[in-house]
């Protein structure tokens, strides 16, 4: 999920409701983000179990609800829509997602806001069905994937006439894990017949905990904003998002 600006909290000085500056202000926005790439591993390793690697794909759409504290603190809300894709075998739909999470500014000293942001994001993800061989295989039972993140930032930004470039450092913990672990299937290979089979998945978490997220918001006015964000190391995604102040 996205990191943002460290200096989003004073970005926006005045808003389209309140003329003059206040202790506090409302913000809403909308977010497209895109994991193109996010490497996870077996989170339980088993004696005599060979271990495999996954990637990860998931493409969200959500809006953005801020509360914004005397330009210091904001708590935020993202409620919106995911799909999921696990290598080449597992596709779902666009299911619920769904977060929370908070930044402050910590340190300002004349354009540079240094600042650190903590969130929580979930979605819940039901597969449409399973790809193996080149082959589908239709999902019999109630099956889902919970796909969680707990995210950690802290960086810094440099505020000049309508643009605040940034970067920052940060740490995630990603799982993936099934519900339940055994999943109904429908084979569609000769000599199966029309029986359900078992197949047993498993839970899988990020590979890499330490990551970099480099970005640059354009402020239009001091009311609105565009934030333009790239993410590597831990994951590798892409993010845009707006937002406005009332």
């Amino acid at each position: 999920m996205l990191i943002g600006n460290p200096g989003q909290p004073v970005i926006q000085r005045y808003g389209l409701v309140q003329s003059s500056p206040s202790w506090w202000n409302l913000r809403v926005g909308y977010l497209s983000d895109y994991i193109y790439r996010a490497k996870f591993k077996d989170e339980f390793q088993f004696p005599h179990t060979a271990t495999s690697s996954s990637y990860i794909q998931l493409s969200t759409d959500a809006a953005l609800l801020t509360f914004n504290i005397k330009n210091v603190f904001d708590f935020y809300g993202i409620a919106g829509s995911s799909s999921l894709q696990l290598d080449h075998e597992v596709y779902t739909n666009r299911e619920l997602a769904w977060g929370f999470g908070g930044k402050f500014i910590f340190f300002r000293s004349g354009c540079l806001r240094i600042g650190a942001d903590f969130k929580y994001f979930e979605t819940d993800q039901k597969p449409l069905y399973f790809v193996s061989e080149g082959l589908p295989y239709n999902i019999e039972s109630d099956f889902h994937l919970k796909y969680s993140e707990i995210q950690a930032a802290v960086g810094m930004a440099y505020r000049i006439p309508l643009l605040s470039p940034y970067i920052q450092v940060t740490y995630l913990i990603a799982k993936l894990e099934p519900h339940p672990y055994i999943a109904a299937v429908r084979l569609p290979q000769a000599g199966f017949g029309d029986t359900p089979v078992d197949i047993i998945s498993k839970s899988v978490i990020g590979q890499r905990r330490w990551g970099l997220a480099v970005g640059a918001t354009i402020v239009s006015n001091c009311k609105g904003s565009i934030t333009l964000e790239s993410r590597m190391l831990n994951q590798n995604a892409v993010n845009i998002n707006g937002e406005i102040r009332f």
